[in-house]
């Protein structure tokens, strides 16, 4: 495998050059806006808050390497530190909400990453633009909302939010190829902006979760 392949892969870039795609660099910015954020609504008062701030950051280290470097290993890299976001977050959603302890709540993640990473492969390369590897995220949040709601719990307006706003996100991301004659510099940084708020927007919700509804004896172990 050639981890110094080039890739070309969005409308911006079109040549092989460090700043061949400048929006969709600078609008990486986004994720260390959206860690900051977090970590002042949260003021860092407990530890998993800390670490869904600093992996925000982390994808926005990797997808500003992606987008400049543009390699095969800076787009796994990019791919990873998004995915360390979703595991990690699923798990701290399941041992707040859901009352499961640490070790239960870690093995029901890596089962996830397995099943997402099948349901990604089932796809066609480069499916919907490769959003194709998004849709298990998708399908998770809207039931992650449904949960929410059904619970009736105060975090269920940011979840809602969250859901709307992705849908937008991902629906730009896989329109950028397909909107190159229309929109030559393309969508994909919008994706990067929306998908940054949402994130920040699942991070307030968290924090929102009512945790009394979780087993005493099981939430924060």
């Amino acid at each position: 495998m050639d981890w110094n392949r080039p890739l070309d892969v969005y409308c911006e870039r079109t040549t092989p050059d460090l700043l061949a795609e400048p929006l969709n660099a600078a609008s990486n910015l986004a994720f260390f806006v959206a860690a900051y954020l977090l970590l002042r609504h949260t003021r860092g008062r407990e530890w998993d808050f800390r670490v869904l701030a600093g992996l925000l950051a982390l994808i926005g280290v990797g997808s500003l390497t992606f987008h400049t470097v543009a390699t095969l290993w800076a787009a796994i890299a990019d791919t990873l530190a998004i995915a360390l976001f979703i595991w990690f977050y699923l798990q701290r959603l399941l041992v707040r909400f859901a009352g499961l302890n640490n070790v239960v709540a870690t093995v029901v993640i890596v089962a996830y990453a397995i099943g997402s990473r099948l349901i990604e492969k089932s796809f066609p390369e480069g499916a919907l633009n490769g959003s194709a590897g998004y849709l298990p995220a998708l399908a998770t949040l809207l039931v992650v909302t449904a949960w929410v709601s059904v619970a009736r719990r105060p975090a269920r307006k940011p979840f809602v939010v969250a859901s709307l706003v992705f849908l937008v996100s991902l629906a730009l991301r896989t329109v950028d190829q397909a909107a190159c004659p229309a929109i030559p510099l393309g969508t994909h940084f919008v994706w990067h902006m929306l998908n940054a708020t949402v994130l920040f927007i699942l991070g307030i919700g968290l924090a929102r979760l009512d945790r009394t509804s979780a087993s005493p004896t099981m939430v924060g172990r």
